[in-house]
């Protein structure tokens, strides 16, 4: 069997996470019944960044009608949806027959003014993600590389495979086609795969110390938190079954259930009840004192004025949608581009198989690093609320950035503009053995 080959950029994956000592940060008076007022300029530049993301909130919606319709159907045709902004519209791949319902919701979508293209796929999206589990968990090679990692195309006809050929011999680097033919076709299952160049994803942390004060009372989205690690709360949680306020975070940032998670000055803000490892998603439920606000702090990061965000909804992330990312340290970061969806990457630390989306910065800056891990991925709608997709998981390291902190060295490790994010619905869904009915949006409704 030949395979496609892709050359891309070689680059080592980590996890966002700061390690080390005792975290103290400035200015961090976030907000605790409604979002704190960000600058004026700053408002200005906000407005004018998110403005493309409310157009392509009802083309983000529409993409979600139809996978949730979709999943209604245990023998779904579905393989994968685009979306485009650029041509304001999605394109669903599906096998077989197009069920009236989906056929329905098209014709609602199209009267609605969004381009929809349909193309028929050779797999559906399950027959393509139980393929590329298997590859990952079987521990195989391709072209005697390890694999780092594997997932479904979006338009169904095939799969993707990562492969960090930097354990290859020098005169051996995939330059030739023949070079992944090692494998195996029991686990490709004779369907065609596209192979890259992927490093194996580490995760790993910096040390730091900080000075300053914390105020805030109640937990939201992006703000700093300490467990095994420095990171960032992703979203607040409520559950109506129990009456109960939690947060999610990343599972690398935890070291266990049972673990007390505090806030930036070591005050204890909750207790870890449950880990999962393939959505890297940790469950916190906040001790009664503390309390949460269903909001995400948007704009910069540590010591700035930051400003909040209600989470008015969420969705799972579609190839071409446009995202924020929101670690606590970095801030606001914009202008993401989903680049792969549903994809089984190994963290090279932790030994565990993740189920991520990769995003790539297209906006010409850096979009996440150290001490970020766990933090907030979303999108706006029209109304300039925020629908949750994620939370960051993995960078790709890059480079140093400029440390956002007043103390400290000028620049920091770490720092990316790409990332592995995980599926909201995974981080909310995996944690139903121990709380159901799991929200992150709109607690009031």
């Amino acid at each position: 069997m030949k395979y496609k080959i892709s050359r891309g950029k070689r680059a080592l994956g980590l996890s966002l996470a700061l390690s080390g000592s005792l975290l103290v940060l400035p200015n961090l008076a976030r907000a605790e019944e409604g979002p704190v007022s960000a600058p004026v300029g700053l408002r200005t530049a906000m407005t004018a960044q998110n403005a493309g993301m409310g157009g392509q909130a009802p083309i983000s919606e529409a993409a979600n009608e139809i996978y949730r319709t979709a999943q209604e159907d245990p023998g779904t045709g579905y393989a994968g949806i685009v979306l485009s902004t650029q041509d304001a519209g999605y394109t669903l791949s599906w096998k077989g027959e197009l069920p009236q319902a989906i056929s329905r919701l098209i014709t609602a979508h199209r009267g609605k003014g969004i381009r929809v293209a349909v193309t028929a796929s050779t797999y559906t999206f399950k027959e393509l993600d139980e393929r590329a589990r298997a590859i990952m968990e079987s521990g195989a090679t391709a072209g005697g590389a390890p694999i780092a990692s594997a997932g479904p195309s979006s338009d169904g006809n095939s799969l993707t495979i990562g492969v960090d050929s930097s354990g290859l011999p020098a005169r051996n680097n995939l330059r030739d086609e023949a070079g992944t033919d090692s494998l195996p076709k029991s686990l490709s299952g004779g369907i065609p795969v596209k192979v890259t160049e992927e490093e194996t994803p580490a995760d790993i942390g910096y040390g730091a110390r900080y000075t300053g004060s914390f105020e805030g009372k109640k937990v939201a989205g992006g703000m700093v938190i300490r467990g095994k690690a420095v990171c960032s709360s992703g979203f607040s949680a409520f559950s109506p079954a129990t009456n109960r306020y939690y947060m999610i975070t990343a599972a690398h940032c935890v070291n266990g259930v049972g673990d007390t998670i505090t806030n930036a000055v070591g005050t204890p803000i909750g207790r870890v009840i449950d880990v999962q490892q393939s959505p890297d998603s940790a469950l916190v439920e906040l001790f009664p004192e503390v309390g949460a606000v269903d909001w995400v702090f948007t704009g910069y990061g540590v010591g700035l004025d930051p400003s909040g965000r209600k989470v008015m909804s969420e969705g799972r992330p579609f190839e071409g949608e446009l995202l924020c990312a929101n670690g606590a340290l970095l801030g606001e970061m914009c202008g993401a581009k989903v680049t792969k969806v549903d994809q089984y990457v190994k963290s090279e630390a932790t030994g565990y198989v993740r189920h991520v989306n990769k995003v790539e910065q297209v906006a010409g800056r850096t979009l996440a690093g150290s001490g970020d891990s766990g933090g907030s991925v979303f999108t706006y709608g029209m109304d300039g609320k925020v629908s949750a997709r994620g939370i960051l998981s993995m960078s790709i390291h890059g480079y140093n950035c400029k440390n956002p902190l007043p103390t400290g060295n000028k620049t920091r490790p770490g720092c990316s503009e790409h990332a592995w994010i995980t599926n909201i619905y995974e981080n909310t869904t995996s944690h139903n053995n121990v709380v159901k009915s799991l929200r992150v949006q709109a607690f009031d409704r």
